[in-house]
């Protein structure tokens, strides 16, 4: 469950800060993201302190599951915005911190995604249209059914 966990909090939330946020997300959403942004942290902190932990029988590192993982949303999205557990120096607080526990961009904002960008990770298909992953009938709300129909 936290490997399900983990591949989808963060694409729900950059989807209510890219693309329900202008919609006039209620008071009870926002507090809920809040929470979800705490429990990721949480996420991210115990999988960091195994980063450099062999995850039998692969023969990758917790961070190096964490980045393929961050990758695919990526590709999936085409957001290019998500991350692993490290960065480079460059990259991190200050320009010099490779930790990576807070999943946000360089302004320590959630990623923004669009609900199209979300509903290509989750469906695993990388296509808002075609449904799979997650979702193998596709998502029922009003949004999803959209890009459904086109």
């Amino acid at each position: 469950m936290k490997k399900l966990v983990y591949k989808c909090e963060n694409v729900v939330d950059g989807w209510w800060w890219g693309g329900a946020g202008g919609l006039g997300v209620t008071q009870l959403v926002a507090g809920l993201l809040g929470v979800e942004a705490g429990q990721d942290a949480i996420i991210r902190a115990a999988l960091y302190e195994y980063k450099d932990v062999l995850v039998p029988p692969y023969k990758f590192t917790v961070a190096q599951f964490t980045d393929s993982i961050s990758n695919l949303r990526n590709s999936l999205s085409h957001a290019f915005v998500d991350e692993g557990l490290e960065v480079p120096p460059s990259e991190g607080a200050d320009g010099r911190v490779t930790g990576n526990i807070l999943s946000a961009n360089t302004y320590s904002l959630s990623y923004a995604r669009t609900a199209k960008q979300v509903l290509e990770t989750v469906y695993g298909t990388g296509n808002p249209s075609i449904p799979g992953g997650f979702f193998p009938k596709g998502g029922n709300g009003i949004i999803a059914k959209g890009f459904l129909k086109s």
